[in-house]
Formats: structure tokens, sequence, C-alpha cells
């Protein structure tokens, strides 16, 4: 379960990242549902993000089906509105992290897809709370920390890069 528990845990803090980035700068958020004629008042948008925010930590902090099923919910919103960009044929910033101007790619629907389905069993097989959820081998927590947080940075990475730009 620690392997499923870290993909979710992964999807959180990318959640969290994300979710704090539209709380302090929620304009590119505002101008990307804005081209997709969705609503786009500013403080909706800073709602947003610290619902994610809030979400994020929860499932770090209190674990089990609540906060697994919001973060499920949220990415499975995520992937419609970026397979709507991506559609749209828009190279615009999606907005996602504020203002890190990275435009919505099909890599950020894979990502919300998967990202949703780790929440969705992490709802069916709670988690618990980060600090119970190595409570027998308190020596891995650290590891199981660099594994999460580097995982998602990772993962961001992935994100920000540019389709059309080789790797190396």
């Amino acid at each position: 379960m620690e392997y499923a528990a870290a993909v979710y845990l992964m999807a959180a803090v990318l959640l969290g990242a994300a979710g704090a980035s539209k709380a302090i700068t929620p304009e590119p958020a505002t101008a990307a549902l804005a081209r997709l004629h969705l609503y786009h008042r500013q403080w909706a948008v800073r709602l947003l993000g610290l619902v994610e925010l809030v979400v994020a930590i929860s499932a770090f902090v209190v674990g089990g089906i609540v906060p697994a099923t919001a973060l499920a919910v949220l990415y499975a919103g995520f992937t419609v509105v970026a397979a709507a960009m991506v559609r749209s044929g828009s190279a615009e910033p999606c907005g996602c992290f504020g203002r890190i101007g990275m435009p919505a790619s099909w890599r950020h629907v894979a990502l919300s897809i998967l990202a949703a389905a780790a929440g969705l069993v992490a709802a069916s097989w709670p988690v618990e709370p980060v600090d119970k959820l190595l409570d027998t081998q308190q020596w891995l927590l650290a590891p199981f920390a660099v594994v999460v947080v580097g995982g998602a940075y990772g993962v961001f990475l992935w994100l920000a890069r540019s389709p059309s730009r080789p790797a190396g």
C-alpha cells in the first residue's frame, strides 16, 4: 500500500503547489478560464487554489476517504478543462501553476487522469495520515518523503518541458 500512497501523495504535492500558486497569482488561470468561456472571477480562482491547498494538506495530515475523494474529483475536473484547452489549440499558459507559463498539453490530461485514479485508489483503500503510514518503520519516513517530493518535482518538470523541445 505504501507504493499507492506514494503516488497519491505525489499527486497531493502537485495539487498543493498548484493551489498555492493560484491563490497567490490567480490572473493566469483566470485568463485561461476566460478563453474557454468558463466562470473566471479572480476570487473564485483564489478560492479554488485554497481548496486545492486544503485538500493536499489534508491528504498528508488527515488521510482517509474524504481527502482522497476530493483529490480525485479535483483532478477529474482538471482533466476536462485541460482537454478543452488542448483541443482549443491555444499556446497560451494554462495558469495551473500561477505565473509559470506552460500551455496545457496532453501531458496535463494524462497526469490528471492518473492523479484522479490515484485518488480513487487511495479512497478505496484509505491511506492513513503520513505520521501513521510508516508507523512500524519510522526510519523509512525520510526516504519516503524524498521519493514523494522528488517524484512530484520530476512530474512537474516533465509537464513544464515543451513537447517540441528535444530531451537532453
